[in-house]
Formats: structure tokens, C-alpha cells, sequence
């Protein structure tokens, strides 16, 4: 087994075509096929089902995958160092916020002269879920809602990581400018409210709405999500000048700051809960752990949920 082979399948992995991981690869069909057929001899298993339309991880694949992406995205981290000396790397995927933003500029500025290097993603929450556990990131920061944490924590032990919770908020109605919804002087707003309402929101995630939850409580499923973006600079034009709403949490929803008053919805007793994602029993980098540090102080009554 060397390298090579594991990188071919990496990319097969997440390309799920031989053709298109040969395109990634700038090499063709037949080599990254005969790679991918040597790993599995020199393994004595088999790696990929292949598909009329493509290549799926057999389930002895799947856990390859797992331990092949940290070998190769630890790789990548050593070749980093070689190329610029001893520096930190500090790789973070996040469910959209500009509040997050805002602390990872000063915190950014803050440690200008450790030299910290800094890789970021936004994805939804399951995406950010799947790079964790791939070893892609060190540490992924999600929303979710209080009705769906003991599936979302199930979901975690499952692939032995763990969420640590930060604060917890309010869910906001936010009201675009030309909805009926905006300046109407509620003080509350119910699901029935939600009716015939079109949202924006920074990311559609089915992870909300995975197991068994009671039929009255929120689901995303049920919404019209018309307009999907990680801009805040999107996010906040549409809410200025068109007939769409938001919903997110309260305190960590700044783009929104400003922009358009803000209606509690009450769902019960559910809260939007915001936390990080680690591996179980693995060490954290003292980077990590600074960066956690500076986040806290920037919570207000910061208390872990444990």
C-alpha cells in the first residue's frame, strides 16, 4: 500500500466516479481504476460497488474512508509545515454566521503573531458533521434545536464524537420589510403564523428532521425555503426588499441587526442550542483550545450543558 493509492481513493470517495476522480486527478479511467483494484487486492477486501452510473463505499469501504481521509489530510498538514516552517494550523467548519465571523476576525487579530494558519467552511449541519469525523477538521461549530438533540446526539456516538454546547437562544421570526408580518407590533408568533410565509435561511438541513419527533414540533420540511445563501450581504438585502422571511437564533444572528425587528416564536420549550463538535477522548491543540476560550468570553453566562 503507498500514497498514491490512498489518495486515488479519497478523491474516488467523494467524486463516486472513476471519471470524474480521473479529471481531479488529471490522470484517467483506466489508471485510477487499476489503483483502486490494486488497494483492494493489497487489503483483501472490496472497496467500491460498482454502479451502472458511478461507484458507491461498500460498507468495509466506508470505514477505509474514515482512517484513508485523516492519513491524507494529516499529509497535507505536514506538507504545510514543510513549506512554511512550524506554524499552527487551526481547521474549523461552521454552520453560517456573521456572528462567528465577527469573533474569528478579532480573534484572528488578536493572535496575529502566533503565526496561526486557519482553514474555514460553512456547510449544513450534517456536512460539518461528516468533515469532523473524516478528519477533514479539527473542531466543527453547528445550530440546532432543542426538540432534535437526543437524536443529534445519537447520530454523534454513532461515529464517536461528541457536541459540547456553548449557549443557548430564542428562535426569531425575522420579517422581511415587505411581508405582512413586519411592523405589525407582535410581541409572539406560533407555526400557524408561519403559513404561506416564504423564508430565506443560510442553509437547508434534513438533520433537523431525522427520528422520531412529535407531530406538533417544528420541522424544517415543513416551511417554504425559497432562497438558500451563506451571504449575510444576500441575507440582508432580500430581508430590506422583498416579501421573504428568516428565522434563526437571536443573540448570534447580528447580520439581521438593524435590518428588521425580530418575533420570538413560541414552539414550546424549543431553543437553538450552539456548540462544537469534537472526536471522543482525543486531545485538543492548545490552538483549539484558545480559540474555544476567546468564543466563551464573548458568550453571555457562558455554562456548559453537560
Amino acid at each position: 500500500m503507498d500514497l498514491k493509492q490512498l489518495q486515488y481513493f479519497v478523491v474516488c470517495a467523494q467524486t463516486g466516479s472513476f471519471s470524474e476522480a480521473a479529471k481531479n486527478l488529471y490522470s484517467t479511467q483506466p489508471s485510477v481504476s487499476k489503483v483502486i483494484k490494486g488497494l483492494e487486492d493489497t487489503l483483501g477486501m472490496q472497496l467500491f460497488e460498482r454502479l451502472p452510473r458511478g461507484i458507491r463505499l461498500t460498507v468495509q469501504g466506508k470505514k477505509v474512508y474514515q482512517y484513508a481521509s485523516k492519513i491524507i489530510n494529516e499529509i497535507d498538514v505536514l506538507e504545510n509545515m514543510a513549506s512554511r516552517g512550524m506554524t499552527k494550523w487551526i481547521r474549523i467548519s461552521m454552520n453560517p454566521s456573521s456572528w462567528f465571523a465577527n469573533q474569528f476576525v478579532e480573534f484572528y487579530n488578536e493572535t496575529f503573531e502566533k503565526r496561526y494558519h486557519f482553514q474555514l467552511t460553512t456547510a449544513g449541519v450534517r456536512s460539518v458533521m461528516e468533515r469532523v469525523r473524516d478528519y477533514m477538521d479539527d473542531i466543527g461549530f453547528v445550530y440546532i434545536l432543542s426538540h432534535q438533540k437526543e437524536n443529534f446526539l445519537h447520530e454523534l456516538a454513532k461515529n464517536k464524537m461528541q457536541f459540547i454546547p456553548m449557549y443557548e437562544t430564542n428562535l426569531i421570526l425575522y420579517p422581511g420589510r415587505l411581508t405582512k408580518l413586519y411592523g405589525s407590533g407582535k410581541t409572539s408568533a406560533n407555526l400557524e403564523d408561519l403559513e404561506g410565509i416564504r423564508f430565506i435561511q443560510n442553509y437547508q438541513d434534513e438533520f433537523f428532521d431525522i427520528g422520531a419527533v412529535k407531530e406538533e414540533a417544528f420541522q424544517w420540511k415543513d416551511i417554504d425555503i425559497s432562497v438558500l445563501t451563506n451571504s449575510d450581504y444576500i441575507m440582508e438585502k432580500m430581508l430590506k426588499n422583498s416579501k421573504v422571511s428568516n428565522m434563526s437564533g437571536s443573540y448570534l444572528s447580528e447580520n439581521k441587526t438593524g435590518t428588521t425587528p425580530g418575533i420570538p416564536l413560541e414552539l414550546g420549550d424549543n431553543k437553538v442550542i450552539f456548540g462544537y463538535i469534537l472526536h471522543k477522548g482525543e486531545k485538543i491543540d492548545e490552538s483549539i483550545e484558545e480559540f474555544l476560550e476567546f468564543l466563551k468570553e464573548r458568550l453571555p453566562n457562558y455554562k456548559t450543558n453537560e
